[in-house]
């Protein structure tokens, strides 16, 4: 956990050390292959708050019960987001943010390599 107080996310800052490489883990991969840098700058005390940047190369995830809430701006590439409810398709590129709740269910497909920055949240999580 960074004890910072303010931590620049930028990918070139100072890394936390809590780098996750391998698969990406937010749903199940349909198409491509997914493979994720995960670099978590910060951590909260209670560890249910967590920023940082995401890298991701191109693929297809099926998402349904996405882990936590979330804002992200992308920085590099984009991502078409498809809710599994209502149908409706969303494409983010490079400077477009957005928020997704926890739980959501649909495809988020990447076709080029992505890289974003983010904040997340998970409710009720254990201190």
């Amino acid at each position: 956990m960074t004890t910072q107080v303010l931590v620049n996310l930028n990918s070139s800052g100072s890394k936390s050390g809590r780098e996750v490489r391998g698969p990406a883990t937010l749903g199940e991969i349909v198409d491509g292959t997914c493979e994720q840098v995960l670099d978590v700058f910060m951590t909260s005390e209670t560890g249910n708050f967590f920023a940082g940047v995401w890298t991701c190369s191109p693929g297809t995830m099926m998402l349904t019960d996405y882990p936590f809430n979330e804002m992200a701006t992308i920085i590099e590439g984009s991502i078409v987001v498809t809710d599994a409810a209502s149908g409706e398709v969303q494409k983010f590129g490079p400077g477009d943010g957005f928020a997704i709740r926890k739980g959501f269910r649909g495809t988020w497909h990447m076709p080029g390599r992505v890289h974003k920055r983010f904040a997340a949240e998970i409710p009720g999580a254990a201190p």
